[in-house]
């Protein structure tokens, strides 16, 4: 049956078809946050929370998720990943009280995970010459869903009344995942000559090679398990908290339990693996994806923080109107359709690690530039330095995600959930500068993480054949 509707360009349009509906669905809420204060009775505050519910699971969920799509095969993992997104648009589609809206956003918030599948069925069915351009058209095309959602179901609501057309909306996003989820069954398929995906374990834990491996993975968790801390803390810092100082410390200290577990779970059958020898053909350097992850950190992590600030910086700073600044703010994420792609080519065509340094580059330039900007410089020109910033970490998005299936090919789906997840301990990490400081120090702060990144690189080796096929 494999090789019945398998050609790898076939496989790509199923897939980025799949991801752009799930992106529509994560990002159902986003254009009608007004709609739910008028209409719905809630307040702003209680609206900021249902945004940061919206991303607070996507961290762990990628990580988990890119387990099962090692262990069971992405084509399934994809089909159960949207019915449950279409089932969470209905849930929230029928909300009435907040407690409803809280729990559909934090639900749907695992959904934001689509994004580790896709990359783990492209990695299967593209050889790596092609790896880049593929990943990126994959990557560009799904995250095109979330400015499709913005600007194409406000369209949909307006054939209703107020009260009732966003929920129209939510649930014609839903149906559609739901159709898609039938029509990637019928199909899609796993690539014939991967192996048996039940082979690799759901323990959670990444396998590596080496004792300093281990070491590295230990700390790479760290910044996750405080990200997932800083949001707990976030939902107890507002006036409609969702949780009381107490329970938030109490939360906070399960979280560092957890990471606790988590450390000796994968130091114990790493290290006795270690100790019993391991096969030159399963050996690979774990520093690949630790340099990876902060890359994405830097692209991906700037980018969620970029589109969440910027409309708010321009009414600030130029007292533009608050569509104006919207137009010009939903600029920084619109050419993903064309840069992550190119990123990816790039990578392919130019060599993966200087692109990389490139991007990176040009990224960390740029960010000074915006720390810069004063009502001096016009609103045209800070509209154009934001799209040539754009264009250096979306590229960097496209780049990192050509390299991460190339390191060990069994393990895509758990390695591109770490990196994954990276970029949203990104995004917690620089929103949360922005709360401690100022739009300046935002920018700057993201152009010396960038110049760390660099600094990185120099110890990222360059990427031949993969050694699992």
């Amino acid at each position: 049956m494999a090789g019945e509707k398998g050609n790898p360009q076939t496989i790509l349009h199923l897939t980025w078809v799949a991801f752009f509906l799930i992106f529509v669905a994560w990002f159902n809420m986003a254009p009608f946050n007004t709609t739910l204060i008028a209409t719905m009775g809630l307040t702003a505050g209680q609206v900021d929370i249902l945004m940061i519910c919206n991303i607070a699971l996507t961290i762990p969920a990628r990580i988990i998720i890119g387990g099962l799509v090692d262990h069971y095969g992405p084509r399934i993992t994809f089909v159960w990943l949207l019915i449950f997104s279409g089932l969470v648009c209905f849930q929230f589609a029928l909300a009435d009280e907040f407690e409803d809206f809280l729990v559909a956003r934090l639900l749907m918030s695992v959904v934001g995970a689509g994004f580790v599948v896709g990359i783990k069925m492209i990695a299967d069915w593209f050889p790596p010459h092609k790896m880049g351009l593929a990943q990126g058209v994959y990557a560009g095309w799904g995250n095109f869903g979330a400015a499709a959602a913005i600007f194409g179901l406000p369209c949909v609501a307006l054939f209703f009344p107020p009260d009732t057309g966003w929920r129209v909306a939510a649930a014609c996003s839903g149906a559609a995942c739901l159709a898609w989820a039938a029509v990637y069954f019928r199909c899609a398929r796993d690539a014939p000559q991967k192996p048996n995906y039940k082979k690799i374990q759901l323990s959670g834990v990444i396998e590596v090679t080496s004792k300093k491996d281990v070491c590295l993975q230990t700390l790479l968790w760290l910044p996750v398990y405080g990200a997932i801390s800083a949001f707990v803390w976030k939902l107890s810092g507002q006036p409609d908290g969702i949780f009381s100082p107490a329970l938030s410390v109490g939360i906070i200290g399960l979280i560092i339990f957890l990471y606790s577990v988590k450390v000796v779970r994968g130091m114990r059958p790493n290290l006795a693996r270690i100790k019993q020898g391991v096969p030159p053909e399963k050996q690979y350097e774990f520093t690949q994806i630790f340099i990876l992850s902060l890359v994405y950190a830097l692209t991906f992590g700037s980018e969620l923080a970029v589109i969440s600030m910027f409309p708010g910086f321009l009414q600030t700073t130029y007292g533009l109107s608050v569509t104006l600044a919207g137009v010009l703010g939903s600029s920084f994420a619109f050419a993903n359709l064309v840069t992550r792609p190119s990123g990816g080519w790039l990578a392919d065509k130019m060599g993966r690690k200087r692109t990389l340094v490139i991007l990176v580059c040009g990224a960390s330039m740029s960010f000074w530039a915006m720390g810069n900007i004063s009502t001096q410089l016009s609103v045209t020109a800070t509209a154009l330095l934001a799209v040539a910033c754009s264009i250096f970490v979306q590229c960097g998005n496209g780049a990192c995600f050509s390299m991460v299936p190339l390191v060990r090919k069994d393990l895509t789906g758990q390695m591109a959930g770490m990196v994954g997840a990276y970029g949203n301990v990104g995004a917690v990490f620089f929103l949360t500068a922005l709360s401690l400081t100022n739009a300046q120090y935002f920018f700057q702060t993201i152009s010396v993480f960038a110049l760390l990144v660099l600094l990185s690189l120099y110890f990222l080796k360059p990427f031949a054949q993969p050694n699992l096929p």
